[in-house]
């Protein structure tokens, strides 16, 4: 892929093994279906595909098609996708189609009614500049009230615990923390991963900037009120209404 952006090349996830995300969000794993489909099921057009954003190794993809909808899933990691597309069962193939692409500069030349990112995936979009990009890319590939749904970090709440050291701020766990980039750094093994705490101000400001509005909004994917306490994070969807 050309023109990746900064995040692509930098959140860790291009080149992440699938074998190792299977064991961190194995196919059966499937807590979190229940938002998932309550956001198709509410929102969805009846013959209107899917748009699945950093599918990973497909287990939501596949739900989606076992619940009877055509899924377009795109990830940034090839070997995601392959195994993605190795969990569709063979007679519904034809309902899972698969794009390796940069969500930041998606390009799939058409619109969708729902929109979906599971597993805290949008903490990966590591820089204001990239996610204002990817929530204009987005919005050219959703109808008119056309809907996002995703969950990510809640940040007050993910930085308990920090502890200030001379070389910045980290957890116990090893885990560090930039506050000038609200940037999180973590190993999955020996490989380093990024995320960014992304305030619910800040994901206000994206809506406003882009044309989106907040439909719906809670504190996990239980769909519990968000209150800002432990154990929430945030669980959004969002509307095209511009």
């Amino acid at each position: 892929m050309d023109d990746l952006s900064y995040s692509a090349q930098h959140s860790g996830w291009e080149d992440y093994p699938a074998a190792q995300w299977d064991e961190r969000k194995p196919i059966s794993w499937l807590d979190d279906w229940e938002f998932w489909h309550y956001c198709i099921e509410k929102y969805s057009s009846t013959d209107a595909p899917i748009l699945e954003l950093a599918c990973g190794n497909g287990r939501i993809t596949r739900q989606i098609v076992l619940s009877g909808y055509t899924v377009f899933a795109v990830d940034i990691n090839p070997h995601f996708l392959n195994r993605a597309q190795a969990n569709i069962p063979s007679h519904l193939t034809h309902c899972a189609h698969f794009f390796l692409q940069d969500v930041v500069y998606l390009s799939l030349n058409r619109q969708f009614s729902v929109a979906i990112m599971a597993d805290w995936a949008f903490p990966s979009i590591l820089t204001p500049a990239d996610q204002l990009q990817f929530f204009r890319s987005l919005s050219k590939h959703l109808l008119h009230e056309g809907i996002f749904a995703f969950n990510t970090l809640f940040p007050t709440i993910q930085q308990i615990g920090l502890i200030p050291t001379d070389t910045g701020f980290m957890w116990p766990d090893g885990r560090r923390f930039d506050p000038m980039t609200q940037i999180e750094t973590r190993l999955s093994g020996d490989i380093p991963l990024q995320f960014r705490h992304t305030t619910l101000s800040e994901i206000e400001w994206l809506c406003q900037m882009t044309g989106f509005a907040i439909r719906e909004r809670y504190g996990n994917v239980d769909r519990r009120p968000l209150r800002g306490i432990m154990g929430d994070d945030l669980t959004l969807i969002l509307q095209k209404v511009m």
